[in-house]
């Protein structure tokens, strides 16, 4: 019977994903013009999406982890245990968005692109402090409306997130590429 639910909560979202990757390529393809016009950016955009989807899916999974112990349900949600996760995931994606950066602009120099290393820098911060707000509020919410309607956050969460991870974090990039690009 376990099959059984995980095929039916599962398949209905891991088709809705396949289209939100869709999604994800062609803001990537979109971003063309600005791939050429800031040197070593494609390189910041499997760095950063892989780490705006492992920290969005491991703080899912303890907030799933929490809920299904009791430390936090529907009526206690904002309690310490999730103020502390959330400042964990957020300072995680601040020191993992600098360190990126920097190992962008470093591996991009023997490839003889030379990216302005302020500007790089900036823009995989700036990518990864927003998206990383937006996913931490939509984990939040996913969490809890997947245990509202009782279903098992372990088949939701992980491709809900990697999916939406991935199309905010690449509207992220270009919004924060867009930025840079006016303000320097």
């Amino acid at each position: 019977m376990y099959v059984k639910e995980m095929v039916i909560q599962s398949l209905p979202l891991l088709i809705i994903c396949g289209l939100g990757e869709i999604i994800a390529g062609s803001t990537l393809s979109g971003m063309t013009r600005m791939l050429e016009d800031i040197p070593g950016l494609i390189v910041v955009i499997p760095a950063i999406i892989a780490l705006r989807g492992n920290i969005s899916t491991a703080f899912a999974s303890r907030l799933g982890s929490a809920y299904h112990l009791g430390i936090i349900d529907s009526d206690n949600m904002w309690n310490e245990e999730l103020k502390q996760n959330i400042i964990g995931s957020l300072t995680l994606s601040l020191i993992m968005s600098i360190i990126i950066g920097t190992l962008a602009y470093i591996s991009s120099i023997p490839l003889g692109v030379s990216p302005d290393p302020i500007k790089i820098v900036m823009i995989v911060v700036l990518a990864g402090i927003i998206s990383g707000i937006i996913l931490t509020l939509m984990t939040i919410i996913i969490v809890f409306l997947v245990f509202k309607k009782g279903y098992d956050p372990d088949n939701i969460t992980g491709p809900a997130l990697a999916t939406f991870g991935d199309i905010i974090t690449m509207l992220c990039i270009l919004g924060a590429a867009i930025f840079v690009e006016v303000i320097l």
